[in-house]
C-alpha cells in the first residue's frame, strides 16, 4: 500500500494522522502484506495437524454467573431492552 491509499483509508475513515504516521502504517501494511504472503506460501503438507485431543493439560469448563445487565449497560450512554443502543454505521 502506498502513501495516497493509506491516506484514503484515513479519510474513508473520517482519521487524521499526520505524514509520519501516514509513513509508519505504510511501512506496518508492508509488513503485514508480507506476512500473509508468508503464511499463504508455506509448505504445510509435511506438517502435522494438531488436533484437540492431543492437548492433556486443558481445564474443565465451569459454569459461572455472568454479570446483571443492569451494572453492564450502567454506564452505556443508550440503552434500551437490556441492549446498548449504537449508532448505525452502514446503510
Amino acid at each position: 500500500m502506498d502513501l495516497k491509499e493509506i491516506q484514503h483509508l484515513a479519510e474513508l475513515s473520517k482519521l487524521e494522522f499526520s505524514k509520519e504516521e501516514l509513513e509508519s502504517f505504510a511501512l506496518d501494511f508492508a509488513s503485514l502484506v508480507n506476512l500473509a504472503d508468508n503464511i499463504k506460501n508455506a509448505d504445510i503438507k509435511s506438517k502435522r495437524v494438531l488436533n484437540a485431543l492431543d492437548l492433556k493439560d486443558l481445564r474443565e469448563d465451569e459454569v459461572k454467573e455472568s454479570l446483571p445487565s443492569k451494572i453492564i449497560l450502567k454506564n452505556a450512554p443508550v440503552a434500551k431492552k437490556d441492549s446498548f443502543v449504537v449508532p448505525r454505521v452502514v446503510e
